[in-house]
């Protein structure tokens, strides 16, 4: 995108997307990249139904626990913090008056709630938090369930692009009794603990069953998850009367 197609889009609408995901280990099927890809091709796909500018954004997240694996890369919480902070100053110095968080990657929930918090308190702007893989969750987690490198995971990557899908390879899944039940622990409301190590749920790094997936359920996915994420946008920017 050109300088002038960018600021255009901020005139028209003053909305920024900003896509966070991580570097991680995703078993031997998937790319290390995959939760940045994921939320990459849906921010690429919502920015065009809600005419905003899809902000180049560094793909590495908060991920400590996934360190064990040789391919991730993991950023302290302060570090991500001070980057999204420094990329919402830009962004609002030309012009945004509406930030969207697209987001990926659980681990960055903590330090992405903080630096929303920090932008909204300095400037006269609205940040929204858009949870793109608990909304995938929504739509398509009776089906494929929320596992790590599993079909949920897959989808996006093929709708991202194909060759980067290695099925074939998927042939060492952790058991999935006891990573179904320590993700249940921690994805807990009232209580919940925290893992120093992915391999305390999954031994060889991932669960889940990966081989239904299919180019033309992705791309099915990539719109539906895509059109839910811009209803979201739009739905909660009407409530609190900011529309652009």
């Amino acid at each position: 995108m050109t300088q002038p197609e960018a600021e255009a889009i901020l005139k028209r609408s003053g909305l920024a997307i900003i896509p966070m995901g991580s570097v991680e280990q995703h078993g031997p099927h998937l790319p290390c990249g995959t939760d940045y890809l994921a939320s990459l091709v849906i921010g690429q796909k919502v920015a065009e139904k809600v005419d905003g500018l899809l902000l180049p954004f560094c793909p590495v997240g908060v991920t400590p626990f996934h360190m064990s694996f040789a391919g991730t890369l993991s950023l302290k919480p302060q570090t991500f913090i001070a980057v999204v902070e420094d990329i919402c100053d830009s962004v609002i110095q030309h012009g945004a008056k509406r930030i969207v968080f697209l987001n990926w990657h659980e681990g960055n929930t903590s330090s992405m709630n903080l630096a929303a918090v920090s932008v909204q308190q300095r400037h006269p702007v609205r940040v929204l938090v858009v949870q793109a893989c608990y909304i995938a969750y929504e739509l398509f987690g009776k089906e494929c369930g929320l596992t790590h490198g599993g079909e949920l995971e897959v989808l996006p990557i093929l709708a991202y692009e194909p060759s980067l899908v290695h099925l074939e390879r998927a042939t060492n899944p952790s058991p999935p009794e006891r990573a179904k039940k320590i993700d249940s622990l921690r994805r807990g409301r009232a209580a919940y603990p925290f893992l120093k190590d992915i391999r305390e749920l999954a031994p060889t790094g991932w669960y889940g069953d990966p081989k239904k997936a299919t180019l033309e359920k992705g791309r099915e996915f990539l719109e539906k998850v895509a059109q839910a994420s811009a209803d979201y946008i739009r739905t909660t920017f009407k409530e609190l009367g900011e529309n652009g």
